[in-house]
């Protein structure tokens, strides 16, 4: 079965996302591909293409939508100057736990480039070293380890996700949550403020603000 390659807009006046999902194994899929991937790139929106959608009515869209967001995160997050990767080295997703998504998000981040650095997804378990991810996810089936993984990454610049309800009030910076069948975003600014990290302000624009 074709995989279906999902990708986002954000569309800072309308305040809203812009969800396009193209399946690959066609040239009209490839065609479309190209061109939500150049829309996601810019920032810009597809609103003449495809209407903002609800995401996630399946599984296994709903899967998809949440790998791209985490993907797409990485490009509306700033990191402190002293935490910038060198040119060309991999921007780092470290995912934490037992989640589906940990394929989804790898399947996703396979080709994809941000300013010019590719995209590394490396999976552990909680307690071990974190020093290389910028960004951390950490899955549902680490609810209790939260506390002492928040801790770990205490002072550090690191972009924290979830997508469980809760997480953002426990102090992860962006989370994932469904509600009415659509994927929404929250943002804890107070923890990203703690880990010296500047959220895009189209991004704030779009999500739930958390503490």
């Amino acid at each position: 079965m074709p995989v279906p390659v999902v990708a986002i807009a954000l569309h800072p006046q309308a305040g809203t996302v812009v969800i396009c999902s193209v399946t690959a194994g066609n040239r009209h899929a490839r065609t479309g591909r190209r061109i939500v991937a150049a829309a996601v790139l810019a920032g810009i929106s597809l609103l003449g293409v495809a209407r903002p959608t609800r995401a996630a009515v399946e599984p296994a869209s709903e899967l998809g939508v949440k790998a791209a967001f985490i993907i797409n995160f990485l490009k509306f997050v700033e990191w402190p100057s002293e935490s910038q990767a060198a040119d060309g080295a991999p921007l780092v997703i470290v995912m934490i736990g037992d989640d589906p998504l940990t394929v989804a998000v790898t399947e996703a981040a396979a080709g994809v480039l941000i300013g010019g650095r590719p995209v590394k997804v490396r999976r552990e378990r909680a307690g071990a070293s974190l020093q290389d991810g910028h960004a951390v996810f950490i899955a549902t089936s680490e609810r209790s380890q939260l506390p002492a993984i928040l801790r770990q990454l205490e002072g550090r610049a690191v972009l924290t996700v979830g997508a469980t309800d809760g997480f953002a009030s426990s102090g992860v910076v962006l989370n994932l949550v469904v509600r009415d069948r659509k994927v929404r975003v929250e943002a804890n600014t107070a923890a990203a403020a703690r880990a010296r990290l500047r959220v895009s302000a189209h991004l704030l624009r779009l999500a739930r603000i958390v503490g």
